[in-house]
């Protein structure tokens, strides 16, 4: 915790929402809908796979990296949150850790843990997304706290369909191709009918909700047929604003949880809820201290750097399943 003056001897009161928005119009707008994602795809398109590397390295480093690792502090630094689930918090992390050494042990390489990362990792970007998207129809006015199982498949079957099909973006499989490009047609159809039915349903207090689904659905259409159209410069650039955004929307939404949560449980907190009153510098100094040390590790110690982020993926993904499970 920085310096600057006495805690504040009452828990701090959640960020008070526009109507509409989980946070305020500008927040939610640069950081949940990530609105400025068509800037980072040109700045970052180049002529072929290889894209441009400099945007590539702030992304890993400095957004991706944090973005992962905080949900440790979420889960570790928060004591009334481990206290009500600690062995199953306990039993998934020594499971992950136990997967990953044992896989490296016994075959000297991670190639087929790094696997399932691409595919567990494609269902976290859908099930984050659907998540938030759920989130703004509890804020809406008038609220729409549960949609239907045909909103919620029909996004998360999409986005996840995006996602893989990024993996084919350079497969020179023909025959699979005869396949999948016809499917990308039916795939894009379920976008088109989500904004479709969201904006005729849309109003003053719906506006958060719409922008963000609006967002979402154009990135990842975009994906879809810049891979159809095997343009793989376009299919890179797209697919680093889609970490860029899922990252940055992850950051943003666990700053606006625990400030939420800080409101309810104040001391029961512990460490997290000390940290919770200057969160912002906080989170600031997390940031640069994982990317620089990330990076510095990583020259010298690339293996162990490899290795430990690949579990701390995993955890990431496991316990970010039961840590929002309720709210998405």
């Amino acid at each position: 915790m920085p310096p600057g003056g006495p805690e504040p001897t009452a828990p701090l009161g959640p960020p008070a929402p526009t109507r509409g928005w989980l946070v305020a119009p500008w927040f939610d707008a640069l950081l949940l809908a990530n609105v400025a994602w068509p800037l980072v795809a040109l700045a970052q398109v180049g002529d072929d796979f290889a894209g441009r590397s400099g945007l590539q390295f702030w992304q890993v480093y400095y957004v991706t990296t944090p973005h992962r690792w905080v949900t440790l502090l979420l889960v570790f630094g928060d004591r009334d949150r481990f206290r009500r689930r600690p062995w199953a918090f306990a039993t998934v992390g020594a499971v992950v850790v136990g997967a990953v050494l044992g896989v490296r042990l016994s075959t000297g390489a991670l190639t087929c843990l790094l696997a399932v990362d691409y595919v567990w990792n494609a269902w976290h970007f859908a099930a984050q997304h659907h998540g938030v998207y759920r989130a703004y129809g509890r804020a809406s006015d008038p609220p729409d706290p549960n949609g239907s199982a045909v909103e919620k498949w029909g996004l998360r079957l999409f986005l996840l369909y995006a996602t893989l099909r990024v993996a084919t973006a350079t497969w020179p499989d023909a025959f699979a191709e005869r396949w999948l490009r016809p499917a990308d047609w039916y795939a894009l159809a379920v976008p088109l009918w989500l904004v479709v039915r969201e904006l005729a349903r849309s109003g003053p207090g719906t506006r958060g909700r719409t922008l963000y689904l609006v967002s979402v659905c154009a990135l990842y259409a975009a994906l879809v047929l810049a891979v159809h159209e095997r343009r793989p410069g376009l299919v890179l650039s797209l697919a680093t604003a889609s970490a860029l955004f899922h990252a940055t929307e992850y950051l943003a939404l666990v700053s606006w949880s625990v400030r939420r949560r800080h409101a309810a449980a104040g001391g029961e907190m512990g460490l997290l809820g000390a940290m919770a009153a200057r969160w912002g510098a906080v989170l600031a100094v997390f940031v640069v201290a994982l990317g620089a040390g990330g990076w510095l590790i990583e020259h010298r110690y690339a293996e162990l750097w490899l290795g430990l982020n690949v579990a701390v993926a995993f955890l990431h993904y496991a316990y970010d399943g039961m840590i929002w499970h309720r709210r998405a």
